[in-house]
C-alpha cells in the first residue's frame, strides 16, 4: 500500500489549522529537553516515565512530541510519539522488560504484570508506535481540540514511519464518551493485568488503538474534507 505523502501532509495541515481555530497554535519538536523545560511551568505537569529523560534516550529518530500553545505561547496541550521495534517480540514481552524496569509499585518494588494477558498485545511483533503525554488544558478541553490534536499526530507518525500499529493509553470513563474514534483510533481494548500494578499511573488503563491501514483510511476520510482542488488523489 503506497502512502500518498502530498494528501498527508494537506490532511495534517488542515488539522493544525482547524486547532488554531480553537485557539491552540501547534508545532511539532524532537527536543524533549526543551519540552521537560516547558513543563516546569505547568502546575501538576510532568512527563511520565515513557518520555523522561532520566529514564530513556531517544534519538531524533526514535521519537518527537507535539506541543499546543495559546496565543500568549503557555504550553496547554502535549502528545508525544516513539517508535518501538520489537523485532521477534511480542507488545506483550516488551511491556515486561519495559515497565517493570521503569515503573515502582505501591510498596517501592518494580510492578509485575500477570501471567494471564489479554491478545492484543500477544499478536503484536515487528514495529510500533506508543502514543503518549496526551494531554490538553481544562480551558481547552471542551473546545473540540483534542480531535484534530490527536490525529495530527497519528498522522505525523504515519509520514515519519513503518510501523503495524500505533497505541496509546486511556482511562475507561474517556472510552465511555466517544474518546477514542474522536481522536482517530479505530479500536479499543482492556489493558495491562496486574499482579501487582504501578503507582504512579492507574492501573485500569485501556488501550485505543490504530493499525497502519487504519490511518490509510482515516487520510482518506478527512481527504474528503479538503477544498476539491488540492483532493485530486487518495492515499491509497
Amino acid at each position: 500500500m503506497e502512502l500518498d505523502r502530498l494528501v498527508v501532509s494537506r490532511v495534517i495541515a488542515r488539522l493544525f489549522d482547524e486547532a488554531s481555530q480553537k485557539g491552540v497554535r501547534l508545532e511539532v519538536s524532537r527536543d524533549f529537553g526543551l519540552l521537560e523545560g516547558l513543563l516546569e511551568h505547568v502546575p501538576e505537569k510532568g512527563l511520565t516515565e515513557h518520555f523522561r529523560r532520566n529514564l530513556n534516550t531517544y534519538s531524533p529518530q526514535q521519537a518527537f512530541w507535539l506541543g499546543g500553545f495559546n496565543q500568549l505561547g503557555e504550553l496547554v496541550g502535549l502528545a508525544a510519539a516513539r517508535l518501538d521495534q520489537l523485532g521477534s517480540w511480542t507488545l506483550e514481552k516488551y511491556w515486561r522488560e519495559y515497565w517493570s524496569r521503569c515503573y515502582p509499585a505501591d510498596d517501592g518494588s518494580q510492578v509485575q504484570m500477570s501471567d494471564r494477558q489479554y491478545r492484543f498485545a500477544k499478536d503484536i511483533q515487528g514495529d510500533v508506535v506508543y502514543l503518549g503525554e496526551m494531554w490538553v488544558a481544562k480551558q481547552h478541553a471542551t473546545n473540540g481540540v483534542s480531535g484534530p490534536f490527536s490525529k495530527a499526530i497519528l498522522l505525523l507518525s504515519l509520514l515519519e514511519w513503518q510501523f503495524q500499529v500505533a497505541y496509546a493509553w486511556v482511562r475507561p470513563a474517556f472510552l465511555d464518551r466517544g474518546f477514542a474514534f474522536k481522536c482517530g483510533f479505530t479500536s479499543t481494548h482492556p489493558g495491562i493485568i496486574w499482579d501487582r500494578g504501578p503507582a504512579t499511573i492507574d492501573q485500569d488503563l485501556h488501550i485505543m488503538a490504530s493499525s497502519r491501514s487504519d490511518l490509510f483510511d482515516l487520510v482518506d476520510l478527512l481527504s474528503f474534507e479538503l477544498p476539491e482542488a488540492l483532493n485530486s488523489s487518495k492515499s491509497t
